[in-house]
Order: structure tokens, then sequence, then C-alpha cells
């Protein structure tokens, strides 16, 4: 197989290429407080968006779990048709060979369906916070979109695979808007989270509440909890083994 690849279910491809639709991609990581995989799976969620496909890489996480929805797995990708939204939810992080694999496949896919503009959600020290402002923010290509809030300053640092993200997405000339919480870099950070989906609120008009926000990033942390552990049995375990 391909290092990545981009699994759509059939009955959704034609919906994608409907003639006159202008997408909007939403997307993030599991990196600082964890807050762009709170985020998006918290407004898939609320938004009762459909899934539509997953993204495979070569050395994804081993891991599945039961949702209402079916099957979650690593990388996931949700559909709010109604709203022309594509959320993509990474429950995982992408292995550091395959990040820009991975950006430059979902990119090119991300265009191929005539994605227009893209918002990313991340995390950003609170040891870097200047004044009362509750998130740094930075937009390429003149995407469109602006706040009051100070952008993020020169010299400060973008890391991983949202800023590997970031620049492919630039490279490939899509208009992107990074919006980037404060937060608590090691904690689970639905607040920090709750910021990014009001400041989506204001440029989409989505009408996402955060209500319930708190209560459900537990039930991430909970998740994440037995995937780090089921991960970790399996390492440990050696021998063939059955499975149910």
């Amino acid at each position: 197989m391909k290092q990545v690849e981009i699994f759509i279910y059939e009955e959704f491809e034609q919906i994608l290429r409907e003639p006159g639709r202008e997408w909007v991609l939403i997307t993030g990581f599991p990196g600082f407080g964890y807050v762009g995989t709170i985020a998006t799976r918290y407004i898939a969620n609320k938004m009762r968006s459909v899934k539509i496909g997953d993204i495979v890489t070569k050395y994804m996480p081993d891991f599945v779990a039961m949702e209402e929805y079916g099957v979650m797995t690593p990388y996931e990708i949700f559909l709010a048709e109604d709203r022309n939204l594509i959320i993509v939810v990474n429950n995982a992080l992408p292995t550091t060979p395959e990040r820009v694999p991975y950006s430059l496949a979902l990119a090119d896919w991300f265009k191929k369906i005539n994605g227009k503009r893209a918002v990313f959600a991340g995390g950003l020290n609170v040891k870097l916070k200047e004044g009362d402002e509750e998130f740094r923010w930075v937009c390429n290509m003149d995407c469109g979109w602006s706040f009051k809030e100070p952008t993020l300053g020169k010299g400060n640092y973008i890391v991983g695979p949202l800023a590997t993200l970031y620049a492919i997405f630039t490279l490939k000339k899509i208009p992107t808007l990074l919006i980037l919480p404060y937060t608590e870099p090691g904690k689970y950070d639905p607040s920090a989270a709750a910021v990014f989906i009001r400041k989506l609120n204001e440029i989409l008009k989505i009408g996402v509440s955060v209500n319930d926000l708190i209560e459900y990033s537990k039930l991430v942390a909970y998740a994440e909890t037995l995937m780090e552990e089921a991960s970790k049995k399996t390492k440990e375990e050696k021998g063939p083994k059955l499975y149910m």
C-alpha cells in the first residue's frame, strides 16, 4: 500500500464532488492540551456529522473503539453536509516519518473535492502569554478570517504534525487559519478547546454550544487512557495469540 491513503465510503463520493460546493476543513491533533482532538471530536458529535471515511497510514496505531456511529479509528473523516464542513478527527499522532505524506495526501484530496479554506486547532504553551488574551492566531494567504486578538508573534514556533500540515496547506495554496488557545502542554484542557470552538462559532456561525465540553472531555481522556493501556499490553505480549 501507499504510505498514506484516504478512503471515502462510496455513498459519499458524489456529495463531496457536487458542483458549487465549497468545503471548509476543520482539524487538529492531540498535541498541547489535546486541544485539536478534544475540539474536533466534540464538534463532530454536536453537529451530528456523519463519518464518511478514514485516513490509513502504513504505521498507524493498531487500535479501534466502538462508538455510537460505528468503529472509531485513528484518523477519521466526518461530514456536516448542511454546513459544507469536513471535520478530520485525529485520535492519534501520525508517526514522524508519516507526517509529510499524511499532510500531502490530505491537502491533495481536499483540493480535488473543491476544498476552499481550512481552520486548524492547536494549543499554545501558557508560558508564552503576554496579556489577557485567551489565544493567538495566524492566517496564511489572506484566508478571509481575522480576530482583534494578537497574532502569533515573531520567533514563536509551531511544532509537530500541526506545523507540517500548516506548511503543506500553505505550499498547496489552501487559505488556512490556525487558532491556538493557551494551554498547559501535558494536560487535557477542555477550556482551551472551548476557546477554539467559540472562535469557530464567530467565523462560521455553526452555533456549537460548549456547555457539555467538560463532561465530554472526561470521556475523551478515559478513552485515551484505555487506548494507551491496550497499546502497552500489545507491546508486552509475546508469541501467537487468539483474539475475539
